[in-house]
Parts: C-alpha cells; sequence; structure tokens
C-alpha cells in the first residue's frame, strides 16, 4: 500500500519503510492481502505487455506483482525511504519518485493506472485522481483502492494512531459515497469492496465465503474499497 504527496510524508521515515513488508508475512497480513489482491485484479485485468503505473506504489508491493505478470512497470511514490526498499527486491520495475498530484509523465502514457491505499494520504484527492486520469490513454482503465471509513479495520488504525506513532495518524478514511463522489466525475465506477473479517483474525477460517457474501450483500462494508474507470 503505496503513499504519496504528502505534506510531511510519515513514510519517508526509514524505520517504516524497512518495517512495512512485515505486514505481508504475518498471516492475518498474508490472508488479508490475497483477499484484496483478488479484488484489485478481477477489477484491473491486467495483460502482459500493458504500460501500467502504479501510484503511491510504496515498497513496490503491487508494481513486483503487474510486472510478474509481463507488464511494463512504473512505480511511482514521493518516499525515497520506500522507494529503497522497492528497488532492492531486482523487479523489473522502473521505479521513479514523484507526486500523485503531479504525475511527472505524459498524458495518455499507460493502458493501466493502479493506486492502493494512497489517496488517504495526498494533500489533493481530486487533483490526483485527475492526474492518473490524464495519463491513462484512451482505452486504458484506473483502479483505485482505499481504506473504507465504515470498516471496522478503520477504527482499529484510528485508534492504533492515537496510541503510538503511526502513518494513519495523517490519513483520511474514505466513505463509499465520498469514494464514488470523486470516481464519478470521471464516469460511472465499478466497485466492490474486500477484506470482511474482522480486525482481531476472527472470522478467517471462513474468509472466502465472507467475501462472496459481503460482496453480494454488504459491499459497503468491506475493509478496502476498490474501484474502476475505463477511458
Amino acid at each position: 500500500m503505496g503513499k504519496a504527496g504528502l505534506q510531511q510524508n510519515p513514510f519517508s521515515r526509514e524505520e517504516f519503510a524497512e518495517t512495512y513488508d512485515s505486514w505481508f508475512e504475518t498471516p492475518l497480513g498474508n490472508l488479508v492481502d490475497r483477499l484484496e489482491r483478488t479484488l484489485i485484479f478481477r477489477l484491473a485485468q491486467p495483460k502482459a505487455g500493458e504500460r501500467a503505473l502504479d501510484v503511491g506504489t510504496g515498497t513496490g508491493h503491487f508494481a513486483c506483482l503487474l510486472a510478474e505478470q509481463g507488464l511494463q512497470v512504473v512505480g511511482l511514490d514521493s518516499s525515497e525511504a520506500m522507494l529503497r526498499v522497492a528497488r532492492e527486491k531486482g523487479a523489473p520495475v522502473h521505479w521513479q519518485r514523484g507526486e500523485a498530484e503531479a504525475l511527472p509523465f505524459p498524458t495518455g502514457s499507460f493502458d493501466l493506472v493502479l493506486s492502493v491505499t494512497t489517496l488517504e494520504f495526498v494533500r489533493d484527492p481530486a487533483q490526483a485522481l485527475q492526474e492518473m486520469y490524464r495519463v491513462l490513454a484512451p482505452g486504458g482503465r484506473m483502479v483505485i483502492a482505499v481504506l473504507n471509513a465504515n470498516s471496522p479495520w478503520a477504527k482499529v488504525y484510528q485508534e492504533e494512531a492515537q496510541r503510538q506513532e503511526s502513518p494513519f495518524r495523517q490519513a483520511h478514511f474514505f466513505t463509499p459515497e465520498e469514494f464514488l463522489a470523486l470516481l464519478g466525475a470521471y464516469g460511472r465506477p465499478r466497485w466492490n469492496s474486500s477484506v470482511f473479517i474482522s480486525p482481531s483474525g476472527k472470522g478467517a477460517r471462513f474468509a472466502p465465503l465472507l467475501e462472496w457474501w459481503g460482496q453480494h450483500v454488504a459491499r459497503n462494508r468491506g475493509a478496502l474499497l476498490v474501484g474502476r474507470i475505463d477511458k
């Protein structure tokens, strides 16, 4: 989950960058990652040979996954500390430092623009989305994921930020209504949400069933809201 465009970017701190990927190594983090990836890639439909941009790439988690599928990938982030960790992974990705609100690419450069948990941390989410849409080629698609303010996960992140130093202290969590209003400026979004298990891990053994139920009955309650806009 990458971060871009903060006035004081908490992800520029070396200690956050160096430990960020440890979440994916925990049983709960690994499960959550798999659930999120399933929905993100279902909407993104990446194809080998396409040009892809991962905005707010962080340590390059999703950029590396796209590269593994044969896409030509650029991973952009405002934090040099996060990019340093990303580069060490040795993936065939072009890593570039930059701001989400002022993407350093020509108009229509990419077939797929992906951004996962980045809008929560930028100064101007609307401007960041405008830039992502600008660099999207005609016929391309933009897939955006944000943390859901209506999910119990958001409350856990907020409480954690009150107890200890956390990047989430500066985060803005989006309601589904806010998220869809932002995307709606560029057309009618296709969207759903993911991760309906508890932040404590309760329900993990039933995660596939909960995902099916949530995405069909309560998509406004999943921890991660994911939307797609076609150009």
